[in-house]
């Protein structure tokens, strides 16, 4: 059996939703024991894998920076370098996995010289991430192009954020694992509904994920029976105001399937991205299919191009970034009519039904990755 080479530039493999569920998916599912992870440890001590009961290879190749910096964007260059002479390690037979196009392109390099096979796993466009001078901008652009049809398969949450066509395309949507959906089934029947009307906010608490939003609705409807479930790391000041508000319960980072439980409990779940960012205009949100496996409806401002199946199939609220009086009487209308909330959520469970589970679309994957190395 071949092994596996995760190549990412992060820290823990069981912090990104993404490669947690692939990780768990080639142990468990098609029982890949040499899994190594060759990454970049932001933050001393993060390198740590504390959801998985199984052991991980870790190669760090690159340390600091943390989150957010000015820096950071410039550290990814530093990280290519190391990633590309660090590829030269592995054999011809390895299976590489790379996470984004600053790994992709330097793994990719590496490949035409080595022989190993290369999946480009771009769950977030790096030229649409962040911002560079115009002539580096356009370099990025083409280098990506280039990468895209130079790999086995460049894997995307969905192909509308890209301005070219490639063949090695492969559409991975963003949907929960059903063995970590059946997890939460069972976690979540020791768990009570806080409220009446319940709405989930998850994740990553930044400033860009309409956390302001989120604190005035909550002021707002504060007398109603209604309660936020908050779950993620707290990283902006009115994420902090949000979780020390009386109608909101702050259960801190959770693992996935009991983020996932938490689903149960809810009505609605909050994913706000602000238009500002080029690529949160073609969000892939792992909360869309999460909510749709458990049945329940989506609240998602109107700017993100991607999210036009939920206003299509009537899958939940669509209202613009700043118009939070929007938000509010929409939420004022569920709550005075319970059948139209009952409507979201039937939408959803018949919707649950085209959606296929994240390891079903892996298996198709890795079908065609291991006949054409046969």
């Amino acid at each position: 059996m071949k092994n596996i080479k995760i190549v990412a530039p992060l820290s823990s493999l069981s912090e990104r939703t993404r490669l947690y569920k692939l990780t768990l998916f080639l142990h468990d599912g098609l029982g890949y024991k040499d899994i190594t992870h060759v990454g970049w440890e932001r933050i001393p001590g993060e390198r740590e894998e504390k959801r998985f009961d199984f052991n991980i290879h870790k190669k760090i190749i690159l340390n600091g920076g943390g989150y957010g910096s000015g820096k950071v964007k410039w550290l990814y260059f530093m990280w290519m370098i190391k990633t590309f002479f660090y590829c030269f390690k592995f054999g011809k037979k390895d299976i590489v996995w790379a996470l984004g196009f600053e790994s992709a392109f330097p793994v990719m390099l590496v490949s035409k010289i080595k022989g190993f096979k290369v999946v480009f796993d771009d769950a977030d466009r790096f030229s649409m991430i962040y911002k560079f001078p115009s002539i580096i901008d356009k370099i990025l652009k083409f280098l990506e192009k280039k990468t895209s049809r130079n790999v086995a398969y460049h894997v995307v949450p969905g192909d509308a954020r890209y301005q070219f066509k490639s063949k090695k395309f492969y559409v991975l949507k963003n949907t929960p694992s059903e063995s970590q959906i059946e997890k939460a089934k069972q976690i979540s029947e020791n768990l009570e509904k806080p409220a009446s009307f319940v709405i989930n906010i998850n994740g990553w608490l930044g400033s860009g994920r309409g956390m302001k939003q989120a604190l005035t609705l909550v002021n707002r409807l504060e007398n109603e029976d209604l309660k936020i479930l908050l779950i993620g790391k707290l990283d902006c000041e009115a994420a902090e105001k949000l979780a020390e508000h009386k109608n909101v319960i702050y259960k801190g980072k959770l693992s996935n399937a009991e983020t996932l439980a938490n689903y149960f409990l809810s009505d609605l779940v909050f994913t706000y991205y602000d238009p500002k960012l080029e690529i949160n205009q073609y969000a892939e949100s792992n909360k869309w299919g999460d909510a749709i496996k458990t049945n329940i409806g989506i609240i998602v401002n109107e700017e993100v191009k991607s999210a036009k199946f939920i206003k299509e199939n009537n899958l939940g609220i669509i209202v613009p970034y700043n118009d939070t009086e929007a938000l509010i009487n929409e939420i004022q209308a569920l709550l005075a009519d319970d059948a139209k909330l009952a409507t979201l959520k039937s939408n959803s469970e018949q919707y649950s039904y085209i959606m296929p589970y994240y390891e079903d679309q892996l298996k198709e994957l890795f079908k065609k990755i291991n006949n054409e190395a046969r």
